[in-house]
């Protein structure tokens, strides 16, 4: 990583910000992909224990020889929140020690704006989340995890297209970004991604948000008008009536 990351010579006399520099990184990358593994930091919030081991017991059944994932399922938000972390603060590390000093540099928008994208929406997505859990009403989410795609793309009625069209702006902006990052030959400057690209990141966030509010909602209940309902009564009254006077 160090002859990839900073093109370093052959010789043992290794720069200590190239080291320094590559350790930070590797730290911050395993750890997170350690807890996200081993904890709960990416994970949804399990609100009705009963409801998750009944929904564990029923993929039982399907899965029949496969045992069942006993954790909760991932978290879109979180993901996205946790991953953007990691990128940003890696190639901030990656740049200060490689390419220049950082204290030299300006503002960078495109980090702001992702930065607090995301972490509104992980904000928001868990005030969601709390409002369902105090109503204690059914989620999803009470269920044990399927994989990592599944959770994170799936609602109540599996693979959900709010979802998806997230997860997809997510991709394509940190393929830019890292792309960018790859074409910086000197400077501490993150790269800027385009006002539209980020426009698109934060519409997809917010109308993931807006479904998200109704992933949980309980099942449309559809009432038989009270007239209907009489009237029915008085016919078949009325039918038994005409039967009674025939028999007779």
């Amino acid at each position: 990583m160090c002859f990839a990351l900073s093109g370093c010579s052959n010789s043992t006399d290794y720069d200590l910000k190239s080291v320094v520099a590559v350790i930070s990184i590797l730290v911050i990358t395993v750890l997170f992909l350690v807890l996200s593994a081993y904890s709960n930091i990416l994970r949804d919030e399990i609100s009705n224990m009963d409801e998750f081991e009944a929904n564990a017991k029923q993929l039982q059944r399907k899965s029949k020889w496969k045992l069942t994932n006993t954790n909760a399922p991932f978290n879109l938000t979180k993901v996205q929140f946790g991953l953007w972390t990691v990128i940003i603060s890696s190639v901030y590390i990656y740049l200060s020690l490689f390419k220049g000093d950082c204290a030299d540099a300006g503002i960078n928008k495109t980090a702001l704006v992702l930065m607090g994208i995301f972490a509104g929406t992980a904000v928001a997505s868990t005030f969601i989340d709390k409002n369902e859990i105090n109503d204690n009403r059914p989620r999803h989410q009470n269920r044990p995890s399927q994989g990592f795609f599944i959770d994170i793309l799936s609602d109540a009625n599996g693979i959900s297209l709010h979802r998806f069209q997230n997860f997809a702006w997510t991709l394509i902006a940190v393929i830019v970004y890292l792309y960018k990052v790859s074409l910086i030959k000197t400077g501490c400057d993150l790269p800027e991604l385009s006002d539209t690209l980020l426009a698109l990141t934060g519409i997809s966030s917010a109308t993931y948000l807006v479904m998200k509010t109704k992933e949980n909602d309980p099942p449309a209940v559809t009432d038989v008008p009270q007239q209907s309902t009489v009237a029915a009564e008085s016919a078949n009254t009325n039918n038994a009536g005409i039967i009674q006077q025939a028999v007779g």
